[in-house]
């Protein structure tokens, strides 16, 4: 048995309010158009497009799954699929 202290999750706790916490909250409610992608954690609307399991056939690649990836969070070394 470990003597580690446990984890409790609250429910209903929102993110502690930082200057931070402030800006994602204003750039989110910002307008946009209905068919623009925005992060879901961040709010940036920018985005790399990538592919997922590409193979090698001669010397070339070939297949893999494209995916939109949010560069804002990839920056800071976090990897959000859109």
């Amino acid at each position: 048995m470990s003597d580690r202290p446990k984890l409790h999750v609250i429910d209903g706790t929102a993110p502690p309010d930082t200057p931070a916490e402030q800006v994602r909250r204003r750039v989110r409610a910002m307008p946009k158009p209905a068919t623009m992608v925005q992060c879901h954690r961040c709010g940036g609307r920018e985005v790399i497009e990538t592919k997922i399991g590409v193979l090698m056939k001669n010397g070339k690649p070939t297949g893999g799954t494209k995916v939109l990836l949010c560069v804002g969070c990839l920056l800071k070394g976090e990897r959000v699929t859109l």
